[in-house]
């Protein structure tokens, strides 16, 4: 990237009678766009609109005390296009203005692999921050101001709803907004994201070509505007010149409507995150899941389902765009037909979903879907040794062993109120280990006079939810495999105490003592 110092020219001052000057102060008493003494960088690619929205930042830059850059990014896509960055840095030289400038690779934007037009829209708004970012005293929040205009906006919306978009999509463009940018703000230290405004989005381009004419001003034509193969071009050269033929007015009229949308919009989005907040379980971080009400989730209209789940889905460590519409609507079809326990079903972008019970789960496809509040290992915990006495910690929580004399035994260690512990037979325990569930495994349960099921049977009888079954604690004879304590659940025909039995082995689970 280079940059141009700028050298002390004055500016015409505003005019009350100037329609543009009155238009930017109407944007900045609605919508604060700049507050005194903020740094604006000013994205300038040398057309009409860019020249107009510079030569009018110039002109209230004292008065609104702004500092004031220019920035021009060469896309590389055209032969001539070194000679609109010449242009743009002689009008920056020529008002005084620091010039920041950067020439893309020739390619560079063809190899992305994107579609051509947002490859550019996202390298150009990833220039502007990164020269925002260093043009802006520490930890103050810069503003990058672009030129958009009134027919701009029409485009827009009309370019979205070709696309199939939402309501937040036809809402269009917002006077001002935060710019997000990968890799930007919301860590530690890091200013926050540049505030992105477009003080030209109610003005009509034929008002702007007045005032470049007025003030004679020149520009740079890019004959790729006329590319009907374009959408946006086509939508501007073919359709709506049709459609002003039975409405004149068309480009106010859509504009008008976006901005009714964008009320709109706001509103629903108020909604939304007041029913996520209300229906998504407490004390969540929000970093590798996100646990939502079944029954209060499916209690809601169809349009705050939706908005949930985009709620649910925009605290995820994943891009907004990979959840589509139809991603939605099938999860929320699925999500009223099944009960129980069931998946995980991958959804998108490595984002998995998953019932649990009278709850689900958006989650990492390799995490799980809940954090369990009981003892837990995970599927990669292989088997270790416990120690008589002695103990085995992991995670949150601690395995305790001792032994006892039988006259040592509880009066009521029948009734065991805490599933999280266990009298057994020290005889009959062999050379006990903290293990996972394995493959085909099977268990004669205390009480079925030493008949067997499978382990995956009893989970199934407990309600236990697939996705906990394979980091579930089990103690494991080391000597011959066999099963003697499903942790929590139950414990085995074999090592139950008996009239014979002299020494008791006691196993408890408890929180370790950091916690």
């Amino acid at each position: 990237m280079t940059q141009t110092q700028a050298r002390s020219i004055n500016p015409p001052l505003p005019s009350a009678e100037d329609p543009l000057c009155a238009a930017i102060e109407q944007a900045q008493s609605d919508h604060a766009l700049f507050a005194p003494g903020s740094t604006v960088v000013t994205g300038v690619s040398g057309g009409a609109d860019s020249i107009c929205l510079l030569h009018l930042l110039w002109r209230y830059a004292q008065p609104w005390c702004l500092t004031l850059h220019v920035a021009h990014l060469d896309h590389a896509l055209r032969p001539e296009s070194s000679e609109d960055a010449a242009f743009v840095a002689q009008m920056a030289e020529t008002w005084g203005l620091p010039f920041h400038h950067r020439r893309l690779q020739i390619g560079q934007l063809a190899a992305s692999g994107e579609n051509l037009e947002a490859a550019a829209r996202q390298i150009r708004y990833g220039f502007l921050a990164e020269v925002a970012r260093a043009v802006t005293p520490a930890m103050d929040r810069a503003v990058i101001a672009v030129a958009h205009t009134a027919n701009d906006q029409a485009e827009t919306l009309l370019l979205h709803l070709l696309r199939g978009s939402g309501l937040a999509g036809l809402a269009g463009m917002r006077p001002r907004q935060p710019l997000s940018i990968p890799g930007g703000a919301g860590e530690e230290d890091t200013p926050p994201a540049p505030w992105l405004v477009r003080p030209l989005l109610d003005v009509q381009r034929t008002q702007i070509l007045r005032y470049l004419a007025t003030h004679n001003l020149p520009w740079r034509e890019d004959p790729t505007n006329r590319d009907l193969n374009l959408t946006r071009n086509w939508l501007r050269h073919e359709i709506l010149p049709r459609l002003a033929r039975h409405n004149p007015v068309i480009q106010s009229s859509l504009a008008r409507t976006a901005v009714i949308l964008a009320a709109e919009a706001d509103r629903a989005d108020e909604v939304n995150r007041l029913a996520f907040a209300q229906i998504a379980a407490p004390n969540q971080e929000f970093e590798d899941r996100v646990i939502l009400d079944l029954a209060a989730f499916l209690g809601l209209d169809v349009a705050t389902q939706r908005g949930v789940l985009r709620c649910a889905w925009a605290n995820l460590p994943v891009p907004a765009e990979a959840l589509t519409f139809a991603h939605i609507e099938k999860l929320r079809r699925d999500l009223s037909h099944r009960r129980g326990h069931a998946g995980p079903f991958p959804l998108a972008a490595g984002i998995a979903w998953t019932l649990i019970g009278d709850r689900f789960s958006l989650h990492r496809q390799d995490a799980l879907p809940i954090i369990p509040d009981h003892p837990f290992l995970d599927q990669r915990w292989r088997s270790e040794r416990l120690p008589i006495p002695g103990e085995v910690g992991h995670g949150d929580w601690v395995l305790r062993a001792t032994v006892m004399g039988i006259e040592s035994l509880p009066a009521d260690w029948r009734r065991n109120p805490d599933p999280w512990q266990i009298y057994l037979d020290r005889a009959q325990v062999g050379a006990p280990s903290l293990a996972t569930p394995q493959p085909g495994q099977r268990i004669a349960p205390l009480g079925m006079e030493g008949s067997r099921k499978s382990l995956g049977d009893l989970f199934t009888d407990r309600k236990i939810p697939p996705s906990l079954r394979a980091g579930w604690p089990l103690i494991v004879n080391e000597g011959d495999g066999e099963i003697l304590w499903v942790c929590g659940i139950q414990p085995v025909h074999r090592a139950r105490i008996t009239a014979q039995t002299e020494q008791i082995l006691h196993l408890r689970w408890e929180r370790s003592q950091s916690q």
